[in-house]
Protein backbone atom coordinates (compact mmCIF):
# COMPACT_ATOMS: atom_id res chain seq x y z
CA UNK A 1 0.00 0.00 0.00
CA UNK A 2 2.81 2.41 0.83
CA UNK A 3 4.35 1.75 -2.57
CA UNK A 4 1.08 2.57 -4.33
CA UNK A 5 0.66 5.77 -2.36
CA UNK A 6 4.23 6.81 -3.14
CA UNK A 7 3.74 6.14 -6.86
CA UNK A 8 0.60 8.25 -6.89
CA UNK A 9 2.38 11.08 -5.09
CA UNK A 10 5.29 10.87 -7.53
CA UNK A 11 2.89 11.19 -10.44
CA UNK A 12 1.34 14.32 -8.96
CA UNK A 13 4.76 15.85 -8.29
CA UNK A 14 5.96 15.08 -11.81
CA UNK A 15 2.92 16.76 -13.27
CA UNK A 16 3.25 19.84 -11.09
CA UNK A 17 7.01 20.33 -11.13
CA UNK A 18 8.21 18.97 -14.47
CA UNK A 19 5.46 20.19 -16.72
CA UNK A 20 1.68 20.23 -16.59
CA UNK A 21 -0.23 18.24 -19.17
CA UNK A 22 -2.69 19.77 -21.59
CA UNK A 23 -6.26 18.59 -21.17
CA UNK A 24 -8.97 18.62 -23.80
CA UNK A 25 -12.42 17.21 -24.38
CA UNK A 26 -14.16 18.24 -21.20
CA UNK A 27 -11.95 20.12 -18.75
CA UNK A 28 -9.12 19.08 -16.50
CA UNK A 29 -10.61 15.77 -15.40
CA UNK A 30 -11.70 12.69 -17.34
CA UNK A 31 -15.32 12.94 -18.43
CA UNK A 32 -17.49 10.29 -16.86
CA UNK A 33 -21.12 10.27 -15.86
CA UNK A 34 -22.06 9.09 -12.40
CA UNK A 35 -23.54 5.81 -13.58
CA UNK A 36 -20.27 4.04 -14.50
CA UNK A 37 -20.45 1.06 -16.85
CA UNK A 38 -19.40 0.74 -20.49
CA UNK A 39 -20.05 2.70 -23.67
CA UNK A 40 -23.74 3.49 -23.91
CA UNK A 41 -24.13 2.46 -20.28
CA UNK A 42 -22.82 5.40 -18.31
CA UNK A 43 -19.36 6.35 -19.60
CA UNK A 44 -19.30 9.55 -21.62
CA UNK A 45 -15.56 9.56 -22.34
CA UNK A 46 -12.34 7.67 -21.80
CA UNK A 47 -8.88 9.16 -21.37
CA UNK A 48 -6.01 9.01 -23.82
CA UNK A 49 -2.59 10.30 -22.75
CA UNK A 50 0.05 11.31 -25.29
CA UNK A 51 3.36 13.18 -25.51
CA UNK A 52 2.65 15.27 -28.58
CA UNK A 53 1.60 18.76 -27.54
CA UNK A 54 4.92 20.36 -28.45
CA UNK A 55 6.12 20.22 -32.04
CA UNK A 56 4.43 18.51 -33.76
CA UNK A 57 1.20 19.18 -31.87
CA UNK A 58 -1.20 16.23 -32.13
CA UNK A 59 -3.63 17.51 -29.51
CA UNK A 60 -6.14 18.73 -32.15
CA UNK A 61 -5.94 15.34 -33.88
CA UNK A 62 -6.82 13.44 -30.71
CA UNK A 63 -9.67 15.86 -30.07
CA UNK A 64 -11.07 15.11 -33.53
CA UNK A 65 -10.59 11.40 -32.85
CA UNK A 66 -12.77 11.88 -29.78
CA UNK A 67 -15.52 13.39 -31.92
CA UNK A 68 -15.23 10.48 -34.35
CA UNK A 69 -15.40 7.92 -31.56
CA UNK A 70 -18.40 9.66 -30.01
CA UNK A 71 -20.26 9.47 -33.30
CA UNK A 72 -19.29 5.82 -33.80
CA UNK A 73 -19.86 4.23 -30.38
CA UNK A 74 -21.28 7.02 -28.22
CA UNK A 75 -18.13 7.56 -26.14
CA UNK A 76 -15.66 10.42 -26.52
CA UNK A 77 -11.98 10.90 -25.71
CA UNK A 78 -10.45 13.17 -23.11
CA UNK A 79 -6.99 13.87 -24.54
CA UNK A 80 -4.25 14.59 -22.00
CA UNK A 81 -1.06 15.78 -23.64
CA UNK A 82 2.48 16.33 -22.40
CA UNK A 83 4.96 18.61 -24.22
CA UNK A 84 8.13 16.55 -23.75
CA UNK A 85 9.01 12.88 -24.00
CA UNK A 86 10.98 12.61 -20.74
CA UNK A 87 8.21 14.11 -18.61
CA UNK A 88 5.62 11.99 -20.38
CA UNK A 89 7.39 8.66 -19.92
CA UNK A 90 7.97 9.38 -16.23
CA UNK A 91 4.31 10.31 -15.72
CA UNK A 92 3.03 7.23 -17.55
CA UNK A 93 5.33 4.83 -15.71
CA UNK A 94 4.22 6.34 -12.41
CA UNK A 95 0.51 6.21 -13.23
CA UNK A 96 0.19 2.75 -14.81
CA UNK A 97 0.48 0.70 -11.59
CA UNK A 98 -2.21 2.81 -9.89
CA UNK A 99 -5.92 3.52 -10.24
CA UNK A 100 -4.87 6.80 -11.90
CA UNK A 101 -3.81 4.92 -15.01
CA UNK A 102 -5.09 6.32 -18.31
CA UNK A 103 -7.50 4.21 -20.34
CA UNK A 104 -5.41 4.54 -23.50
CA UNK A 105 -1.98 6.05 -24.08
CA UNK A 106 0.36 6.54 -27.00
CA UNK A 107 3.70 4.76 -26.75
CA UNK A 108 6.46 3.29 -28.87
CA UNK A 109 6.72 -0.18 -30.36
CA UNK A 110 9.22 -2.98 -29.87
CA UNK A 111 11.18 -2.98 -26.63
CA UNK A 112 9.05 -0.17 -25.18
CA UNK A 113 5.95 -2.36 -25.23
CA UNK A 114 7.86 -5.41 -23.98
CA UNK A 115 9.08 -3.44 -20.98
CA UNK A 116 5.54 -2.57 -19.85
CA UNK A 117 4.15 -6.01 -20.72
CA UNK A 118 6.78 -7.78 -18.59
CA UNK A 119 5.73 -5.55 -15.69
CA UNK A 120 2.09 -6.62 -16.09
CA UNK A 121 0.86 -3.13 -16.90
CA UNK A 122 -0.88 -3.73 -20.24
CA UNK A 123 -4.24 -5.17 -21.23
CA UNK A 124 -3.99 -7.54 -24.22
CA UNK A 125 -6.01 -6.80 -27.35
CA UNK A 126 -5.70 -10.29 -28.89
CA UNK A 127 -9.43 -10.85 -29.39
CA UNK A 128 -9.70 -7.62 -31.39
CA UNK A 129 -6.69 -8.49 -33.54
CA UNK A 130 -8.25 -11.87 -34.24
CA UNK A 131 -11.51 -10.21 -35.24
CA UNK A 132 -9.65 -8.23 -37.92
CA UNK A 133 -7.09 -10.93 -38.73
CA UNK A 134 -7.76 -10.75 -42.48
CA UNK A 135 -7.17 -6.98 -42.50
CA UNK A 136 -3.71 -6.83 -40.92
CA UNK A 137 -0.56 -8.42 -42.31
CA UNK A 138 1.19 -11.18 -40.41
CA UNK A 139 4.26 -8.97 -40.15
CA UNK A 140 2.26 -6.31 -38.32
CA UNK A 141 0.71 -8.91 -36.02
CA UNK A 142 4.16 -10.30 -35.24
CA UNK A 143 5.42 -6.81 -34.36
CA UNK A 144 2.85 -6.53 -31.57
CA UNK A 145 2.91 -10.14 -30.31
CA UNK A 146 4.50 -10.96 -26.96
CA UNK A 147 4.30 -14.42 -25.40
CA UNK A 148 1.43 -15.38 -27.68
CA UNK A 149 -0.71 -12.32 -26.86
CA UNK A 150 -1.19 -9.21 -28.97
CA UNK A 151 -1.03 -5.70 -27.57
CA UNK A 152 -1.71 -2.19 -28.81
CA UNK A 153 -3.75 -0.47 -31.45
CA UNK A 154 -1.50 0.39 -34.44
CA UNK A 155 -2.80 3.72 -35.66
CA UNK A 156 -0.20 4.34 -38.35
CA UNK A 157 3.11 3.32 -39.88
CA UNK A 158 6.01 5.59 -40.70
CA UNK A 159 9.26 5.13 -42.60
CA UNK A 160 12.55 6.94 -42.06
CA UNK A 161 14.18 8.46 -45.12
CA UNK A 162 16.02 11.56 -46.33
CA UNK A 163 14.22 14.68 -47.48
CA UNK A 164 16.35 16.63 -49.91
CA UNK A 165 16.11 20.25 -50.98
CA UNK A 166 15.34 20.16 -54.70
CA UNK A 167 16.54 23.73 -55.19
CA UNK A 168 19.93 23.02 -53.63
CA UNK A 169 20.29 19.76 -55.51
CA UNK A 170 19.43 21.50 -58.78
CA UNK A 171 21.85 24.37 -58.15
CA UNK A 172 24.70 21.93 -57.48
CA UNK A 173 23.78 19.47 -60.23
CA UNK A 174 23.22 16.62 -57.78
CA UNK A 175 21.14 13.48 -58.26
CA UNK A 176 19.49 11.14 -55.79
CA UNK A 177 22.30 8.82 -54.66
CA UNK A 178 22.22 5.26 -55.96
CA UNK A 179 24.40 3.92 -53.12
CA UNK A 180 26.20 4.97 -49.94
CA UNK A 181 29.29 6.27 -51.73
CA UNK A 182 27.21 8.58 -53.92
CA UNK A 183 25.43 9.82 -50.81
CA UNK A 184 28.77 10.75 -49.22
CA UNK A 185 29.87 12.34 -52.50
CA UNK A 186 26.76 14.54 -52.40
CA UNK A 187 27.63 15.55 -48.83
CA UNK A 188 31.12 16.57 -49.95
CA UNK A 189 29.79 18.74 -52.79
CA UNK A 190 27.16 20.38 -50.60
CA UNK A 191 29.74 21.23 -47.94
CA UNK A 192 32.12 22.60 -50.58
CA UNK A 193 29.33 24.92 -51.75
CA UNK A 194 29.09 26.47 -48.28
CA UNK A 195 25.90 24.71 -47.22
CA UNK A 196 25.19 22.13 -44.54
CA UNK A 197 24.54 18.62 -45.85
CA UNK A 198 22.62 17.02 -42.95
CA UNK A 199 20.75 17.62 -39.72
CA UNK A 200 22.05 16.36 -36.38
CA UNK A 201 21.12 17.52 -32.90
CA UNK A 202 21.20 16.52 -29.25
CA UNK A 203 18.42 18.94 -28.25
CA UNK A 204 15.65 16.91 -26.54
CA UNK A 205 18.23 14.09 -26.42
CA UNK A 206 16.32 11.45 -28.41
CA UNK A 207 17.38 12.59 -31.94
CA UNK A 208 21.00 11.63 -31.24
CA UNK A 209 20.40 8.09 -32.55
CA UNK A 210 19.26 9.19 -36.02
CA UNK A 211 22.67 9.35 -37.66
CA UNK A 212 23.83 6.07 -36.13
CA UNK A 213 20.88 4.06 -37.40
CA UNK A 214 21.25 5.47 -40.92
CA UNK A 215 24.95 4.62 -41.05
CA UNK A 216 24.45 1.18 -39.52
CA UNK A 217 21.50 0.25 -41.73
CA UNK A 218 23.44 1.24 -44.83
CA UNK A 219 26.45 -0.81 -43.77
CA UNK A 220 24.76 -4.04 -42.67
CA UNK A 221 21.12 -4.46 -41.62
CA UNK A 222 21.86 -7.73 -39.80
CA UNK A 223 24.72 -6.08 -37.88
CA UNK A 224 22.40 -3.21 -36.88
CA UNK A 225 19.81 -5.63 -35.49
CA UNK A 226 22.42 -7.76 -33.75
CA UNK A 227 23.99 -4.75 -32.02
CA UNK A 228 20.56 -3.65 -30.78
CA UNK A 229 19.72 -7.08 -29.38
CA UNK A 230 23.08 -7.97 -27.86
CA UNK A 231 23.99 -10.66 -30.39
CA UNK A 232 27.05 -8.74 -31.59
CA UNK A 233 29.63 -6.80 -29.62
CA UNK A 234 30.07 -3.08 -30.19
CA UNK A 235 33.82 -3.60 -29.94
CA UNK A 236 33.85 -5.91 -32.99
CA UNK A 237 35.75 -4.33 -35.92
CA UNK A 238 32.64 -3.93 -38.09
CA UNK A 239 30.87 -2.06 -35.28
CA UNK A 240 33.87 0.22 -34.66
CA UNK A 241 33.89 0.97 -38.39
CA UNK A 242 30.40 2.47 -38.09
CA UNK A 243 31.73 5.07 -35.65
CA UNK A 244 34.80 5.64 -37.81
CA UNK A 245 32.48 6.62 -40.66
CA UNK A 246 30.41 8.78 -38.32
CA UNK A 247 33.47 10.55 -36.90
CA UNK A 248 34.77 11.24 -40.39
CA UNK A 249 31.46 12.89 -41.27
CA UNK A 250 31.60 14.92 -38.05
CA UNK A 251 35.18 16.02 -38.66
CA UNK A 252 34.30 17.14 -42.19
CA UNK A 253 31.45 19.31 -40.94
CA UNK A 254 28.59 17.48 -42.64
CA UNK A 255 26.09 18.21 -39.86
CA UNK A 256 24.23 21.12 -38.33
CA UNK A 257 25.38 22.43 -34.97
CA UNK A 258 24.11 19.95 -32.32
CA UNK A 259 22.31 22.79 -30.53
CA UNK A 260 19.71 23.28 -33.28
CA UNK A 261 16.11 22.30 -32.63
CA UNK A 262 14.90 19.41 -34.78
CA UNK A 263 11.34 20.71 -35.02
CA UNK A 264 11.92 24.43 -35.58
CA UNK A 265 15.49 25.22 -36.65
CA UNK A 266 15.89 22.30 -39.04
CA UNK A 267 12.80 23.13 -41.18
CA UNK A 268 13.80 26.82 -41.22
CA UNK A 269 17.35 26.07 -42.35
CA UNK A 270 15.97 23.76 -45.02
CA UNK A 271 13.51 26.37 -46.28
CA UNK A 272 16.27 29.01 -46.36
CA UNK A 273 18.42 26.69 -48.54
CA UNK A 274 21.10 26.52 -45.85
CA UNK A 275 20.41 22.84 -45.17
CA UNK A 276 20.31 20.39 -48.06
CA UNK A 277 19.01 17.18 -46.47
CA UNK A 278 16.95 16.10 -43.47
CA UNK A 279 17.01 12.60 -41.99
CA UNK A 280 13.52 12.08 -40.63
CA UNK A 281 10.34 10.05 -40.42
CA UNK A 282 7.57 10.32 -42.98
CA UNK A 283 5.54 12.09 -40.27
CA UNK A 284 8.01 14.98 -40.51
CA UNK A 285 6.83 15.91 -44.01
CA UNK A 286 3.40 17.30 -43.15
CA UNK A 287 3.76 18.53 -39.59
CA UNK A 288 7.27 19.99 -39.79
CA UNK A 289 7.81 20.93 -43.41
CA UNK A 290 4.58 21.65 -45.27
CA UNK A 291 2.65 22.94 -42.23
CA UNK A 292 5.58 25.24 -41.41
CA UNK A 293 5.60 26.85 -44.85
CA UNK A 294 8.06 24.77 -46.86
CA UNK A 295 6.68 24.56 -50.45
CA UNK A 296 5.84 21.05 -51.60
CA UNK A 297 7.75 21.71 -54.81
CA UNK A 298 10.94 22.15 -52.78
CA UNK A 299 10.92 18.71 -51.14
CA UNK A 300 12.18 15.45 -52.63
CA UNK A 301 12.97 12.19 -50.90
CA UNK A 302 15.17 9.15 -51.13
CA UNK A 303 16.08 6.19 -48.97
CA UNK A 304 19.79 5.90 -48.30
CA UNK A 305 20.91 2.68 -49.91
CA UNK A 306 23.59 0.23 -48.88
CA UNK A 307 27.13 0.39 -50.24
CA UNK A 308 26.16 -2.06 -52.99
CA UNK A 309 22.93 -0.21 -53.82
CA UNK A 310 20.40 -2.42 -52.07
CA UNK A 311 17.19 -0.94 -50.67
CA UNK A 312 16.61 -0.76 -46.94
CA UNK A 313 14.30 1.28 -44.74
CA UNK A 314 13.72 1.98 -41.07
CA UNK A 315 10.19 1.31 -39.85
CA UNK A 316 8.43 3.22 -37.07
CA UNK A 317 5.06 1.80 -35.99
CA UNK A 318 2.81 4.11 -33.95
CA UNK A 319 0.95 2.18 -31.23
CA UNK A 320 -1.71 3.16 -28.71
CA UNK A 321 -1.79 0.88 -25.67
CA UNK A 322 -4.49 -0.10 -23.20
CA UNK A 323 -3.63 0.14 -19.51
CA UNK A 324 -4.41 -2.99 -17.48
CA UNK A 325 -5.54 -0.72 -14.63
CA UNK A 326 -7.79 1.34 -16.89
CA UNK A 327 -10.79 2.49 -14.83
CA UNK A 328 -12.98 1.96 -17.92
CA UNK A 329 -11.30 -1.08 -19.46
CA UNK A 330 -14.33 -2.53 -21.27
CA UNK A 331 -15.05 0.80 -22.92
CA UNK A 332 -11.38 1.32 -23.81
CA UNK A 333 -11.38 -2.03 -25.63
CA UNK A 334 -14.52 -1.00 -27.54
CA UNK A 335 -12.64 2.12 -28.65
CA UNK A 336 -9.71 -0.03 -29.80
CA UNK A 337 -12.14 -2.25 -31.72
CA UNK A 338 -13.50 0.72 -33.63
CA UNK A 339 -10.11 2.26 -34.38
CA UNK A 340 -8.79 -1.08 -35.67
CA UNK A 341 -11.68 -1.32 -38.14
CA UNK A 342 -11.12 -0.10 -41.69
CA UNK A 343 -13.11 3.09 -41.07
CA UNK A 344 -11.53 3.79 -37.70
CA UNK A 345 -7.97 3.16 -38.86
CA UNK A 346 -8.53 5.34 -41.91
CA UNK A 347 -9.66 8.17 -39.66
CA UNK A 348 -6.67 7.93 -37.31
CA UNK A 349 -4.12 7.73 -40.11
CA UNK A 350 -5.74 10.57 -42.04
CA UNK A 351 -5.58 12.94 -39.06
CA UNK A 352 -1.78 12.91 -38.99
CA UNK A 353 -1.15 12.05 -42.63
CA UNK A 354 0.23 8.64 -41.71
CA UNK A 355 0.13 5.42 -43.72
CA UNK A 356 -2.90 3.35 -42.63
CA UNK A 357 -2.20 -0.14 -41.27
CA UNK A 358 -5.52 -1.87 -41.95
CA UNK A 359 -5.34 -3.36 -45.46
CA UNK A 360 -8.96 -2.38 -46.12
CA UNK A 361 -8.47 1.24 -45.07
CA UNK A 362 -9.10 3.96 -47.62
CA UNK A 363 -5.67 5.37 -48.49
CA UNK A 364 -6.98 7.90 -51.02
CA UNK A 365 -6.23 10.73 -48.58
CA UNK A 366 -2.49 10.21 -49.01
CA UNK A 367 -0.79 12.99 -50.91
CA UNK A 368 0.99 12.26 -54.21
CA UNK A 369 4.24 12.62 -52.26
CA UNK A 370 3.18 9.95 -49.75
CA UNK A 371 1.87 7.65 -52.48
CA UNK A 372 5.25 7.94 -54.17
CA UNK A 373 6.94 6.84 -50.93
CA UNK A 374 4.56 3.92 -50.55
CA UNK A 375 5.03 2.87 -54.17
CA UNK A 376 8.81 3.03 -53.71
CA UNK A 377 8.68 0.76 -50.66
CA UNK A 378 6.16 -1.67 -52.11
CA UNK A 379 8.02 -2.11 -55.40
CA UNK A 380 11.64 -1.87 -54.27
CA UNK A 381 12.32 -5.17 -52.50
CA UNK A 382 13.20 -3.33 -49.30
CA UNK A 383 14.78 -4.87 -46.24
CA UNK A 384 13.03 -3.35 -43.21
CA UNK A 385 14.23 -2.95 -39.64
CA UNK A 386 12.72 -1.26 -36.59
CA UNK A 387 13.90 2.19 -35.55
CA UNK A 388 16.71 2.23 -32.96
CA UNK A 389 14.39 3.85 -30.38
CA UNK A 390 12.22 0.71 -30.42
CA UNK A 391 14.79 -1.92 -31.44
CA UNK A 392 16.97 -1.99 -28.33
CA UNK A 393 15.70 -2.69 -24.78
CA UNK A 394 14.43 0.65 -23.51
CA UNK A 395 16.60 1.07 -20.41
CA UNK A 396 19.74 0.17 -22.35
CA UNK A 397 18.76 2.20 -25.39
CA UNK A 398 18.49 5.39 -23.33
CA UNK A 399 21.97 4.80 -21.91
CA UNK A 400 23.47 4.09 -25.33
CA UNK A 401 21.73 7.12 -26.80
CA UNK A 402 23.46 9.21 -24.13
CA UNK A 403 26.77 7.87 -25.45
CA UNK A 404 25.72 8.92 -28.95
CA UNK A 405 25.22 12.45 -27.62
CA UNK A 406 28.69 12.41 -26.08
CA UNK A 407 30.13 11.16 -29.36
CA UNK A 408 28.46 13.98 -31.31
CA UNK A 409 29.78 16.66 -28.98
CA UNK A 410 33.20 15.34 -27.96
CA UNK A 411 34.16 13.13 -30.93
CA UNK A 412 36.24 10.57 -29.00
CA UNK A 413 38.10 7.77 -30.75
CA UNK A 414 35.67 5.21 -32.21
CA UNK A 415 37.29 2.37 -30.25
CA UNK A 416 36.83 4.28 -26.99
CA UNK A 417 33.12 5.04 -27.44
CA UNK A 418 32.46 1.48 -28.59
CA UNK A 419 34.15 0.11 -25.48
CA UNK A 420 31.97 2.31 -23.27
CA UNK A 421 28.80 1.16 -25.04
CA UNK A 422 29.84 -2.48 -24.78
CA UNK A 423 30.26 -2.11 -21.01
CA UNK A 424 26.65 -0.94 -20.82
CA UNK A 425 25.54 -3.91 -22.93
CA UNK A 426 27.56 -6.39 -20.87
CA UNK A 427 25.90 -5.11 -17.71
CA UNK A 428 22.42 -5.32 -19.22
CA UNK A 429 22.62 -8.66 -21.03
CA UNK A 430 24.62 -10.56 -18.38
Amino acid sequence: MKKKIWVAIAFVLLTAVLGAPVFAGGGSQPSQSSGGGTGGGGVSAITIFHDKTGAPDYQPYFMKAGDELKAAIGVGLDAVGYPSTDVYTAAIRSALPTNSAPDLFSWWAGAWILDLQKSGLLAPTTAIWDKYKAEYSQGIRDAFTIDGQLYALPWGLEYWLVYYNKEVYSQLGLKEPANWDEFISNCQKIKAAGKTPLNQTIVDEWPAFITFEEIAMSADVALYNDLCTGKKKWTDPEAVQLFTIWKDMLDKGYFTDPSVNYFSDVPRLFNDNQLAMIMGGTWFYKTNLIDLGVPESKVGFFFIKTKDGKNRAILEPSPILVAKNSPRLDTALKAVDYFMSANGNTFLAKQVGSFPVNAKSDASFLTPFQKSILDTVNSGNFTLATRFWENMPTELMLQVNQKFQEFIVNRPAPQAICAEIQKLCDAYFK
